[in-house]
């Protein structure tokens, strides 16, 4: 089959206007991302001197940490960023905030969790937290070793 004659053919197809369409709509997406990313590569930014920046920060004077010991047994420690086996999160007496460092809880699953919580009393089991919506045995496997029910006692022989 000659060109012209597939040419010809493919004009005919009622889906020649669709596939044109579809080609030009195409090809002004890749004009269109190709300009961003000329725009935002050229964008004028102040220039930065790097022995400014050391400057300002060997004479900026170094933050103050303050950390409280916490009460034997009460509260959890203060919570510092994601869960993790070193730093977990205690199921029992965890605030919305402590809940939402475990990966992938939000502001409503620690709601929900918490509200559970308040509902049964407290968790007897890590798995007592598959009965909120959405938390199935794989969360529960992953959070595993992220998550303790109570705090630890701190008695005399620890």
């Amino acid at each position: 089959m000659k060109l012209a004659e597939w040419v010809a053919r493919a004009r005919a197809s009622p889906w020649a206007s669709i596939a044109g369409r579809v080609v030009v709509t195409a090809a002004a997406l890749v004009a269109l991302a190709w300009i961003g990313r000329a725009a935002t590569a050229t964008a004028s930014a102040p220039a930065l001197d790097l022995a400014d920046a050391s400057a300002a920060i060997d004479a900026a004077p170094p933050p103050v940490v303050v950390m409280e010991a916490p009460d034997a047994g009460s509260t959890p420690p203060a919570p510092r960023g994601r869960a993790s086996p070193a730093d977990p999160v205690y199921v029992n007496v965890a605030t919305i905030d402590d809940l939402r460092r475990l990966p992938g809880v939000g502001a409503k699953r620690a709601d929900a969790i918490v509200a559970l919580r308040q509902r049964i009393g407290r968790f007897q089991r890590v798995e007592d937290l598959m009965r909120v919506k959405g938390i199935g045995r794989g969360t529960v496997r992953k959070w595993r070793p992220l998550v303790r029910l109570d705090v630890p006692d701190a008695g005399p022989n620890r």
